[in-house]
C-alpha cells in the first residue's frame, strides 16, 4: 500500500521532491503552503501543485489528518514553532520528518516535541534539490528514520539510513557546510586575488592538480597530517599572503582566518605531540588535542 504523505511548505525544495515522487508513481502526496490563498504568491504555490499533482490542504490541521508521512520542509527557524503547532493533531502510525538546514540542537529540539506523541525524523539534504529532486541524497536519523527510508526508496529517494538519534542526521550536513561553503569563499579570494595578475586559471589548475593526485582520502589524510606539524612555518608564510592583498586592496578575511586557525594548530603543540613526525592517520589528531 502506498504512504500518503504531506509537505508542511511547498516551496522548491518540497516541489521538486514531490514532482519526482509523482513520477515514480506516489499518488497521495498533500502540501500545505501559508500562502496558499495568499496573492501574488498562491499562483505559484498552485502552479507547482498541478506540475506535481499535489493536492493542496487548507490549512496545517487538515493536512496532518489527511496522511502518514509529515514532512517538514519549510525553514531553519520555523522549525521548532511549527512542531508546536503541529503536535496537537498527530497520532500513532504516522512519521514526523524534518529536512529543513537547521543545526543539531534545533532538531533535538523538535524532536523532543514530536516524540512525545510520533516518531520524530531529522534529514540532512547532501545535494541540491533542483536538478536532483527526490533523487538528492538525504542522510536520515532518529527513531522513525528505518521507517522512513524504507517506506520512501522504493520510490525513487536515495535516503542513507544513519544510525544514531535526532541531531546525527543535521550535525553531518552542518559540518559538511564548513567546507564546502568555506572553500568556495576560499576559492574567491584566490581567483580574485589572483585576477590582478591575470593569472587565475593558473592558480586553480594549480589547486585541480593537488586535489586530483591520488586517492582523495589518502590527500585529505597527508595534508591533515602534515599540516599540524608545519602550522607555525604556514602561519607566518600567511602573514605575507595576507599583506600581498592589503597591497592589491582585496579583501582579506578568508586568509586572515586560515592565519588564526594555523595559530591555534600551532597553540595545540601538536609538532612536539607527534616529536615532528607527521602521524599515519589524522584521527590520532583528536587523542593529542588539548
Amino acid at each position: 500500500m502506498q504512504p500518503k504523505i504531506g509537505f508542511i511548505g511547498f516551496g522548491e525544495a518540497a516541489f521538486n521532491i514531490a514532482k519526482g515522487l509523482a513520477g515514480e508513481g506516489l499518488a497521495g502526496i498533500y502540501a500545505y503552503d501559508k500562502f496558499w490563498n495568499i496573492s501574488p504568491q498562491s499562483e505559484l504555490v498552485h502552479k507547482r501543485a498541478a506540475e506535481a499533482k499535489v493536492t493542496l490542504a487548507p490549512s496545517l490541521k487538515d493536512l496532518i489528518e489527511s496522511v502518514e508521512i509529515i514532512i517538514c520542509s519549510v525553514s531553519a527557524n520555523l522549525v521548532v514553532p511549527l512542531a508546536k503547532e503541529s503536535l496537537s493533531w498527530l497520532k500513532p502510525g504516522q512519521i514526523y520528518v524534518d529536512l529543513n538546514s537547521a543545526g543539531p540542537d534545533t532538531k533535538v529540539e523538535a524532536n523532543d516535541i514530536i516524540s512525545a506523541k510520533i516518531p520524530f525524523v531529522d534529514v540532512a539534504v547532501m545535494g541540491t534539490v533542483p536538478g536532483n529532486g527526490h533523487k538528492v541524497p538525504m542522510l536520515a536519523c532518529g527513531a522513525g528514520a528505518k521507517a522512513f527510508v524504507e517506506a520512501m526508496n522504493p520510490y525513487g529517494m536515495n535516503l542513507t539510513l544513519l544510525e544514531g538519534p535526532a541531531g546525527k542526521a543535521s550535525a553531518s550536513k552542518m559540518f559538511r557546510s564548513i567546507f564546502m561553503k568555506g572553500f568556495v569563499t576560499l576559492m574567491l579570494e584566490a581567483v580574485i586575488a589572483g585576477h590582478k595578475y591575470g593569472i587565475e586559471d593558473d592558480v586553480l589548475k594549480s589547486i585541480e592538480e593537488t586535489l586530483t593526485a591520488g586517492d582523495f582520502k589518502e590527500i585529505v589524510n597527508g595534508m591533515l597530517t602534515r599540516g599540524v606539524i608545519h602550522s607555525e612555518r604556514r602561519e607566518h608564510e600567511m602573514d605575507e599572503v595576507i599583506a600581498t592583498l592589503k597591497s592589491l586592496k582585496i579583501d582579506s578575511i578568508m586568509s586572515e582566518a586560515t592565519k588564526t586557525k594555523l595559530k591555534w594548530v600551532t597553540d595545540q603543540k601538536f609538532k612536539e605531540y607527534f616529536k615532528g613526525v607527521p602521524p599515519k592517520d589524522f584521527h590520532d589528531i583528536f587523542a593529542a588535542m588539548k
